[in-house]
């Protein structure tokens, strides 16, 4: 059975549970490249501030969960978009020397990536209108 058959109920809650999984995959991910880079045990990355980061990561799939959307692209660009953001995240946490204290840049990057993240899927998501693709969309076809 394809999920696109499924009722809205149903693909909420598949979209939900995938949200979940795709929070917690991310922040495991980058706790445990973090934690190999330092020689840090990986069960001492798991404090208050892990269920939030776990939030922001999974938030733009329950708003796609939610709104029911169950196309690809959407979803592929989201993943995307998230690996793109909590990669770069990554790159600066393994790299930072601990001198000048917190990247208050960086965290307000991540605190808003969630909103940049839903808004590149709901633009894939608008390409998918009427079979068209963009460069159709923009020549008027």
């Amino acid at each position: 059975m394809k999920i696109h058959s499924l009722s809205y109920p149903r693909r909420a809650v598949v979209g939900l549970i995938a949200a979940l999984v795709i929070g917690f995959a991310v922040v495991a991910t980058c706790n445990t490249v973090w934690a190999a880079t330092r020689g840090v045990s990986v069960l001492r990355l798991w404090d208050d501030a892990s269920p939030f980061q776990i939030l922001i990561a999974g938030s733009p799939y329950a708003v796609l969960a939610v709104f029911g959307i169950s196309a690809r692209r959407p979803w592929l660009v989201g993943l995307c978009l998230t690996a793109a953001f909590w990669g770069y995240y990554l790159w600066k946490i393994t790299t930072f020397d601990g001198i000048g204290g917190a990247n208050i840049g960086l965290g307000i990057l991540m605190m808003f990536s969630p909103i940049l993240i839903i808004a590149g899927s709901l633009f894939a998501l608008v390409t998918l209108a009427n079979g068209r693709g963009a460069d159709d969309m923009a020549n008027g076809r």
